[in-house]
């Protein structure tokens, strides 16, 4: 009885403290973090992939919106200039999206420490809550809706709903809002903005075609055809002839004396000895 009695009364050690903090610490830890930044480099390589298709679409539309304003087809430019407009918003929304994680890998360690979304820091709040608002928005990057699901078992599903329906006090920043609304302004296709982005067109193609124009005209070493005109004339003397007829005759005049066959006296060959 006396032994039981101590043992009651013993007094745990200074160590088991400490061990009971490690595991409370270590199951406090996100699971899922080395995941979710796997996820979120794959989403940076899909933006600069879809960013290239999209640039390459862009440049086309404007390319056909152009000719057309020239050729006075007001109409059948409308949709071409409507297809522009959709690529520039969609550049937009990636530039935004590369941006949101950039952020968040740059101050990742709050997100694996606290599941709590009011303890983490805003700019990181702001990048996720545009992720997942992007995400609601942007159909191709499938990435996005996989990071959106990580977030959500993370934080909750009431911070996503706040980010997606935009719900009063949402953390989403208004920028990436105005980028991605569906609503079109109304003077965005207007015959004044079509023959704008046209003349802006028009002016850097003569400006690009200038260049390559000049850089045709010269050779590998960077020296104008004109200037190699120049340099690869011949020098005429004061008689008329080119210095290079010159010293070929002399060049001619020389082989044919050594070439000649000794004759002698009489004009006979000579034997060779």
């Amino acid at each position: 009885m006396k032994e039981t009695a101590c043992a009651k009364n013993k007094e745990p050690e200074p160590g088991c403290y400490s061990n009971i903090f490690a595991v409370w610490f270590r199951s406090s830890r996100w699971r899922q973090a080395s995941k979710c930044k796997r996820h979120i480099r794959s989403l940076q390589c899909s933006v600069k992939i879809h960013r290239g298709r999209r640039e390459c679409m862009a440049k086309h539309s404007r390319s056909d919106m152009a000719k057309l304003l020239n050729n006075d087809l007001l109409p059948e430019a409308l949709p071409k200039a409507k297809q522009f407009y959709e690529d520039e918003k969609r550049l937009s929304a990636y530039n935004q999206v590369e941006y949101f994680c950039t952020s968040i890998l740059q101050n990742f360690s709050p997100l694996d420490r606290h599941s709590d979304i009011h303890l983490l820091p805003e700019e990181t709040k702001e990048a996720m809550a545009g992720l997942i608002f992007a995400a609601s928005r942007i159909g191709e990057l499938k990435e996005l809706q996989i990071i959106r699901s990580l977030f959500v078992e993370r934080f909750g599903l009431e911070f996503d709903k706040d980010c997606v329906y935009l719900r009063p006090g949402h953390l989403v920043s208004s920028e990436i809002v105005k980028i991605l609304e569906t609503k079109t302004p109304r003077d965005a296709f207007s015959p004044e903005n079509l023959f704008e982005i046209s003349k802006n067109y028009q002016t850097n193609t003569t400006w690009v075609d200038s260049i390559t124009k000049d850089s045709a005209s010269r050779n590998n070493l960077g020296i104008a055809s004109s200037d190699m005109a120049k340099k690869e004339k011949p020098k005429t003397s004061v008689s008329g002839k080119t210095v290079g007829e010159k010293n070929s005759k002399f060049l001619d005049s020389d082989i044919a004396e050594k070439e000649k066959p000794k004759t002698g006296v009489w004009g006979i060959f000579t034997k060779k000895n």
